[in-house]
């Protein structure tokens, strides 16, 4: 039983750093080597067809729901970095108008 939860927290942690790091190609090969590796490791360790494959199914869905927090953690990051990040194109003059350069408009 110790190789269900340890193959769950192994896809849970590979799909949250794919999120956090990668872009959404690299999930596929991410499932691709989750399904490879836990069908290797659940075969060796007697598990049958329906049970190694429910657990499979199991991992990859836990990776893609660990993918998808992580891929909106670093959207989230991005939206409120790039709020703090806004610049002003000029000081203002004496009306209180800052200058706007033409490919602003």
């Amino acid at each position: 039983m110790t190789i269900v939860f340890t193959l769950l927290i192994t896809s849970a942690i590979l799909g949250l750093a794919t999120g956090l790091v990668f872009r959404v190609w690299t999930i596929a090969l991410v499932s691709l080597v989750i399904a490879i590796l836990s069908a290797v490791a659940l075969r060796a360790h007697g598990f049958g067809f329906a049970g190694g494959v429910s657990i499979m199914i199991g991992c990859l869905v836990i990776s893609q729901i660990a993918y998808l927090a992580g891929s909106f953690i670093v959207s989230r990051y991005d939206s409120a970095e790039s709020l703090t990040q806004e610049e002003v194109d000029g000081h203002p003059d004496s009306r209180g108008e800052q200058d706007v350069s033409d490919d602003d408009k």
